[in-house]
């Protein structure tokens, strides 16, 4: 009854891995033939035995001397070629099935929300991609076929043994079936600790993926020896865990050679015991021994496989965990495309809250086509969350966000996000050529067209000094770039987009104020026409702004131009006296 549950999901787990396997059922028919052959040349070489002692040792058969060694022969030349059909057609399914796999893994996050990949860590997704996928591979291509291969060669040689002794078959029979117990719970303890492997690799792969990721970070607070600690910890985790599962690995091979030692023992007492009494010949004897000592190999096997499905199911069960989740934010059906908007952006009566957490309050807001709004307040006010809503990066919680009128929610999601632009302060940049990372999102933008969005973001000057200009690969992140540099390139890519809606979130934090001042004049050509969102500390950009939009806890309580809320003297006032002391604090500092 306690075992109920663990087979269902078994069987739950194998009946979603089905639609994996079907695509290549005729290879898997072939590799099944394959495993006849070869079943049978085993049983074959264990009867030749009983002919060659006969025969050939006790008889003096000449003839029957000539004959064996040649099916000896032929049997191990038959065996070899389809054992190499075998392996490498199963081969072939198993790194293919994997391949689709990994596909659909990949393809499906792309859909998921940004939610997902807030809770969900970089590195353990990249775990569940690479290393639970390996396991999944060896359960289905080496476990699962390998089950059904050596269930062939012990029926095979479990019919040899019958046919030459019927009572000395049984005794063994009443023996063996033992083996399976151990191999039961040893399967479902592996399951278990390879889960837990599988949870420990995901974690040491987020580990790693931070600290190399900000290894800048770590360098500039000399905290190697702290994250080398940190990384020993979680090793060791690890280590203990797979020590466990190798525990009961190792442990499972000798309590199986026990296990048959004992049948051994039985069969070679009775079996002796007949062939001195005159009731079995030698060559029946050692016939039915060979065949016994040729049929624990597969037995072993099968308890491998066994335990290696396991694994592989519970590297099923953390891949579905993928599959099974959905995204938040959805395409209704139905949604159509939206056309070239003018860029109207409302939000009527908006909330929004992130894990029952409000984050948003009773947003109403209408920017006019053309028109640049800046929106400023303390940190944690949900400035970037407020903008985030526009691409449906995140969904509202009640109310509605209108682009032209338009509800969001009503059209596709990619004709939404083709009409926006969005450069941050953190320009991710990916591991490819300026032209690429420019270009990015349509690759069949024009060199010329990607040097003039270069020119008018200021970076075709920085450009044109790299080795390879253009087609300098800029590494991971742009890391071969400083961050104003990157911060350019990106500006220029959102340039190029040339959408009717423009977000800017801190988009020139990085730069010093000399370049901001310069790209500023760009930035200004970019807003033109555009209906532009602002997150800035900047103070010329505030101020240029047309709309200033202040918010506090979630919620807009100021509104207006510059000097319409300067002379309030209210929220507005106080965080443009905070931007200004810390406008002269940066231009105080060197460098």
């Amino acid at each position: 009854m306690r075992n109920e549950p663990i087979l269902k999901e078994s069987l739950q787990l194998y009946k979603r891995l089905f639609p994996f396997v079907t695509p290549y059922w005729r290879t898997f028919i072939i590799v099944g033939i394959c495993t006849l052959p070869l079943s049978l040349c085993s049983a074959a070489i264990a009867y030749l035995v009983k002919p060659a002692l006969d025969e050939v040792f006790l008889k003096k058969d000449l003839q029957m001397l000539m004959l064996i060694p040649l099916a000896v022969i032929v049997l191990y030349s038959i065996r070899a070629v389809f054992e190499y059909t075998y392996n490498f057609l199963l081969g072939s399914i198993g790194h293919r099935i994997m391949n689709d796999i990994r596909t659909r893994i990949y393809y499906h996050l792309q859909t998921l929300s940004l939610s997902f990949f807030i809770k969900n860590p970089t590195g353990m997704l990249i775990s569940r991609i690479t290393n639970d996928v390996n396991f999944l591979q060896l359960a289905i291509n080496k476990a699962v076929v390998s089950i059904i291969k050596e269930s062939f060669t012990v029926i095979g040689l479990t019919g040899v043994l019958f046919y030459h002794d019927v009572r000395l078959a049984g005794i063994s029979f009443l023996i063996l079936p033992w083996a399976a117990i151990p191999i039961w719970r040893f399967g479902q303890k592996g399951r278990r600790f390879s889960t837990r492997g599988q949870e420990k690799i995901g974690k040491i792969a987020t580990f790693m993926h931070e600290t190399i990721t900000g290894c800048r970070i770590v360098k500039a607070f000399g905290m190697e020896e702290y994250e080398n600690e940190r990384f020993y910890k979680e090793s060791k985790r690890l280590l203990r865990i797979r020590l466990k599962r190798l525990k009961l690995r190792s442990l499972s091979g000798p309590l199986m050679e026990l296990i048959g030692g004992g049948a051994g023992a039985a069969v070679m007492f009775y079996g002796g015991y007949n062939v001195l009494h005159g009731t079995s010949t030698p060559g029946t004897f050692f016939s039915f021994v060979a065949a016994l000592l040729l049929l624990y190999g597969p037995a072993r096997n099968i308890s491998t496989a066994y335990q290696d499905i396991q694994e592989g199911l519970a590297a099923a069960k953390r891949i579905f965990y993928i599959f099974d989740t959905e995204p938040d934010v959805r395409e209704k059906a139905g949604a159509r495309p939206l056309p070239r908007a003018a860029g109207a952006v409302a939000f009527s009566r908006v909330d929004f809250a992130y894990e029952d957490k409000p984050v948003l309050r009773d947003i109403t807001l209408d920017a006019k086509p053309g028109e640049s709004i800046a929106i400023v307040g303390m940190t944690g006010s949900g400035k970037t969350t407020l903008v985030n809503l526009i691409p449906r990066f995140f969904d509202v919680t009640a109310g509605t966000v209108r682009i032209d009128n338009t509800n969001i929610r009503d059209v596709t999601i990619a004709s939404l996000r083709s009409q926006i632009s969005f450069v941050s302060q953190h320009a991710y940049l990916f591991n490819d050529t300026v032209q690429s990372n420019i270009s990015y999102g349509d690759p069949s933008q024009t060199r010329q067209q990607v040097i003039e969005a270069a020119k008018k973001a200021h970076a075709h000057e920085f450009i044109s000094s790299l080795p390879e200009r253009y087609d300098t690969v800029i590494g991971e992140h742009g890391v071969k770039l400083s961050g104003g540099q990157r911060q350019r390139i990106a500006i220029a890519r959102a340039i190029l987009k040339n959408a009717p809606v423009l977000i800017l979130d801190e988009a020139t934090a990085s730069l010093d104020s000399q370049l901001e001042e310069k790209i500023q004049h760009s930035i200004q050509g970019l807003i033109k026409n555009r209906t532009t969102f602002i997150i800035s500390h900047r103070l010329s950009t505030i101020k240029n702004a047309h709309r200033i939009i202040v918010l506090a806890q979630g919620r807009i309580v100021e509104q207006g131009t510059h000097d319409e809320l300067f002379q309030r003297g209210g929220e507005y006032t106080k965080l443009y006296s905070i931007y200004l002391q810390e406008g002269r604090k940066a231009v105080q500092e060197p460098g």
